[in-house]
């Protein structure tokens, strides 16, 4: 097979529910001068890997990894290996590409020597993402929009909403996913990148559609990690921040701005359901939250301005006296599992 034009990584473990609908939707993009899709089957334990090669061995465009479990980061790197298109592009084994994107965004990409378009996207909740067209020579220029990007909506953060110019991502030094984390993961990659960036564009029409509504999701199971991931690549975000231009003042704001951003939604994971940690380590982490005076305040208005306030009374005496034990016990009382 000659050079594609685009080569699209899509990461798969435990998908055989959703995987046929996520194949069928890049197959039919229409890009001239063709297409690849790798398939990486990350150690899946169903019916995907026959799945796979049943894809392979259908379309010759198709082409398989099957590798032991190694997580996203993994399955992502293996196929950014094995890629060979002048572009990249990821799409999540549970969702799609719209119909229509790449011949929508390609020739954007090419007519204006981009290194990187970032496009909107859908939600099966019914929301949807929307981004201001906006082209930049490069990462300064996406200055006034970055909070926005970074901190409010993630938007930079996810692969699928994105085409790349493969050399953004392959020339030494070639910037891969990082495995050792779990979450967060693919923010860091696109915090080493945007350094790199020359061209860069937001496109307002949608590209990309996002199962939110998967028991996978963030909002839909808990996790005791969001603290650590934050620590874990702030050095890599503020170097970003440095890169695009902000001074120190403006790095600093949006820093704690993510901060509590990271913080707040933590300790709603930890209220809301079973995060697979014990009371003890719960506590921590509330103690953690609670310290920090900026996420404590956000936290505090919140519960002031709960409708339900006898209801929330609790939750905000606890916060306001920084009780971070018996915060921990309320929440394991409210969700044993």
């Amino acid at each position: 097979m000659n050079q594609p034009k685009v080569s699209v990584i899509v990461p798969v473990y435990n998908a055989a529910a959703t995987l046929d609908r996520c194949v069928q939707s890049v197959l039919e993009q229409q890009v001239a001068g063709g297409l690849e899709v790798i398939l990486v089957d990350d150690g899946s334990r169903d019916e995907s890997p026959a799945l796979c090669d049943g894809w392979a061995g259908r379309d010759s465009r198709v082409r398989v990894i099957h590798q032991p479990n190694g997580g996203p980061s993994a399955a992502r790197n293996a196929g950014l290996e094995a890629a060979r298109g002048e572009y990249l592009g990821f799409v999540d084994a549970d969702d799609r590409l719209l119909t229509g994107a790449y011949a929508a965004f390609l020739p954007r990409m090419e007519a204006e020597g981009l290194d990187m378009l970032v496009f909107g996207l859908e939600r099966a909740s019914g929301c949807r993402e929307d981004l201001p067209e906006l082209t930049a020579a490069g990462p300064a220029g996406l200055a006034p929009r970055l909070e926005h990007l970074l901190v409010d909506t993630g938007l930079i953060a996810r692969p699928g909403n994105k085409l790349y110019r493969a050399g953004l991502i392959q020339n030494p030094p070639a910037v891969r996913f990082d495995p050792r984390l779990t979450i967060n993961e693919d923010l860091l990659f696109h915090l080493q990148l945007l350094p790199r960036c020359g061209g860069i564009a937001l496109c307002a029409r949608p590209g990309y559609w996002v199962d939110d509504q998967v028991e996978q999701s963030l909002s839909h199971r808990g996790r005791a990690d969001l603290l650590d991931a934050e620590e874990y690549i702030r050095p890599a975000f503020l170097a970003a921040l440095a890169a695009v231009g902000l001074d120190e003042a403006a790095r600093q704001r949006m820093v704690r701005a993510r901060r509590v951003s990271v913080y707040t939604i933590q300790f709603w994971l930890l209220a809301s359901r079973s995060c697979g940690v014990g009371v003890n380590a719960t506590a921590r982490l509330l103690r953690t939250i609670l310290r920090y005076a900026p996420a404590r305040r956000a936290l505090e208005a919140r519960l002031d301005a709960d409708p339900h306030r006898l209801a929330a009374a609790p939750l905000r005496l606890l916060v306001r006296l920084r009780l971070a034990l018996p915060l921990a016990m309320l929440f394991r009382l409210r969700h044993p599992g």
